[in-house]
């Protein structure tokens, strides 16, 4: 591994900018001396091989999403900024990340919306609001990608299927990346504070489109969550949501919904940028946009880990984990483990297992949003290589440095140079 900065596993602090900026040096010294690896610094096992990943990702009784107590805030860390909930906001649940068998009951309520199946259904829209926005900069030559399409494409279309009109993408932008922003860690106190009332706002919002859609329910997530039962898994008895549910699982699906393909969308045309060849065989062969796709979320993972609690003793890769330690599920590590994927750090185009990636995660908490996203980055690249060519880098005005953060990698700005077809 030359060039490496680091030789050992207690070299590494997932803290550090330096290894927040390249992930990847420091998962391949994981993957060599320690799969499991006890990290002082965050206080977590951190897992990166992809064989204990999958094990922990189907094992959700083992492997649990422990929200007791303060863990509904498992992002803050300031007790000032977690008291506004209380005082000025809803409390914040996380319905759609508690245990089994809860999770499933919830999942019950949003799943239908969010199938294969009944995404495709939105596919009309997906190509109007991706038209609409090359319309918009078609005869510029260059754009900024983020901010003048993977950012507005994904946002709109989460919005209108939860109910939302299209014309508040942009605040309900402000609210995403308020939601989002604790996952950098280590915030300030102010900071905190700041991204929580901006949060709040957002569930203010959330409400009162819950109460107009109790009077007015229209065919959208919102209303469905209004007016449908949650079933309770012990008794059998059936129940409207609480406000706070509604509001949870709401801001859940909109972050979810937007954030992981604004990130995967950039992350791809960086792909582009780096392994030309690949935009070549796109535009000869475009059945290879489906596995463009899927490479692009497993080499550049959008969402890099997440946790879980060992409910029990356990022991992995000969590691033994305390009942009760927290578990990081490193998905990012797992989608560039060799064993699985060989040459783990190129995009490949006829990668026959491409697909098996975890950058959705997996399991009983797989990401409910994969389905979307999935198909909005299919039918964005074939519009982007029916509508432009010759995309180029603008290398005079990027540096593709990222967003520092723990949990996401998302780049701060990547610009492109273009011609019309």
């Amino acid at each position: 591994m030359s060039g490496c900065p680091f030789a050992r596993p207690e070299d590494i602090n997932f803290m550090d900018p330096v290894v927040q900026e390249n992930w990847y040096d420091a998962y391949a010294v994981l993957h060599r001396d320690a799969p499991v690896y006890f990290m002082p610094e965050i206080g977590m096992y951190v897992v990166t091989g992809y064989g204990d990943l999958d094990d922990i990702l189907h094992d959700p009784v083992t492997y649990i999403n422990d929200y007791s107590d303060d863990s509904a805030h498992p992002l803050l860390e300031h007790p000032r900024a977690r008291a506004l909930y209380a005082s000025e906001g809803f409390e914040r649940l996380m319905p759609l990340s508690v245990n089994v068998p809860e999770h499933k009951a919830y999942r019950r309520m949003i799943d239908p919306f969010l199938t294969a199946s009944a995404v495709k259904k939105r596919e009309p829209l997906i190509r109007e609001v991706a038209n609409q926005l090359v319309d918009g900069w078609i005869d510029k030559g260059e754009i900024e990608f983020i901010k003048e399409f993977a950012d507005p494409l994904p946002m709109a279309i989460i919005a209108e299927s939860l109910g939302f009109p299209r014309v508040d993408v942009p605040r309900l932008k402000r609210w995403s990346a308020a939601w989002v922003a604790p996952f950098a860690r280590g915030l300030s106190e102010g900071e905190e504070i700041a991204a929580v009332r901006t949060h709040i706002e957002f569930q203010h919002y959330i409400h009162e489109t819950a109460q107009a859609k109790r009077a007015n329910p229209t065919d959208d997530v919102i209303s469905h969550l209004v007016h449908g039962d949650y079933v309770d898994p012990h008794t059998g008895e059936a129940r409207k949501l609480t406000d706070a549910e509604i509001v949870g699982i709401s801001d859940h699906l909109l972050t979810g919904g937007n954030e992981t393909t604004t990130f995967a969308l950039s992350s791809g045309l960086w792909l582009l940028f780096r392994f030309p060849e690949l935009y070549s065989q796109l535009q000869a062969d475009r059945s290879k946009v489906r596995i463009f796709v899927e490479e692009a979320l497993r080499v550049e993972s959008p969402t890099q880990g997440l946790y879980r609690i060992a409910a029990k003793d356990v022991e992995l890769s000969g590691v033994k984990i305390p009942k009760g330690a927290t578990v990081h599920v490193r998905y990012g590590a797992g989608n560039r483990d060799a064993r699985r994927f060989p040459q783990p750090e190129r995009p490949i185009l006829n990668r026959r297992n491409a697909a098996s990636h975890i950058a959705f995660g997996a399991g009983e908490h797989v990401c409910p949003g994969g389905p979307l996203s999935r198909l909005e980055q299919n039918i964005a690249w074939n519009i982007l290589l029916d509508r432009v060519t010759n995309i180029r880098p603008v290398p005079e005005k990027d540096d593709y440095t990222h967003i520092p953060g723990f949990w996401l990698r998302a780049l701060k700005q990547i610009h492109m140079r273009f011609d019309p077809a």
